[in-house]
């Protein structure tokens, strides 16, 4: 299980996540959400507009894609394919607050904090499969929807990580305050 850390205080959160079955739909802020997509782009475009349409169903405030997030997350989920394993720890016991420290996303914050949550599917789903599997699962919910977050990121690497066809996603959440946390 993951963690969600404020400046190395550690609290209970994150699990992983497997595709339920279901028909996917589209949102309607987010008219290409239903459709399955093989761009990487496009389902990082359509999954911050989903959480953001679950965040402000939920009255909190938007996320805004963030870059160093990204190349973060992309790398994470191409790791995790190449290397054939399916967690939020690497096997050399790295979590996502140990990638995203050794980037340039911290320097500045007085307090910082992320949370992550994974997919993984043997196909190619939806940017709406992927929010409803998160959603209907409560750790993923509770990331998805914690007040704090400001930034998002999500890295996706089309194969499974245990081998195969499939699609492997990581979604970063953060925050970054000079203020403290």
């Amino acid at each position: 299980m993951g963690t969600v850390r404020f400046h190395h205080l550690a609290v209970p959160a994150l699990a992983l996540a497997l595709l339920v079955p279901g028909a996917a739909q589209a949102s309607p802020g987010c008219p290409g959400a239903g459709a399955a997509t093989a761009s990487a782009a496009r389902l990082q475009k359509e999954m911050l507009c989903l959480h953001n349409s679950e965040r402000r169903a939920h009255g909190l405030s938007r996320m805004r894609w963030n870059g160093t997030l990204a190349r973060v997350a992309a790398r994470y989920s191409r790791t995790m394919v190449r290397r054939h394993f399916f967690d939020h720890h690497s096997p050399d016991h790295r979590d996502h607050m140990d990638r995203i420290a050794a980037t340039g996303y911290r320097p500045g914050a007085g307090c910082w904090t992320a949370g992550e949550n994974l997919f993984f599917s043997a196909g190619i789903s939806s940017p709406r499969r992927l929010i409803k599997t998160w959603m209907a699962s409560a750790v993923h919910r509770a990331t998805i929807l914690h007040g704090g977050w400001r930034d998002f990121a999500l890295g996706v690497s089309y194969g499974s990580p245990y081998g195969g066809r499939g699609m492997t996603v990581v979604a970063l959440f953060g925050l970054r305050s000079k203020r403290g946390c």
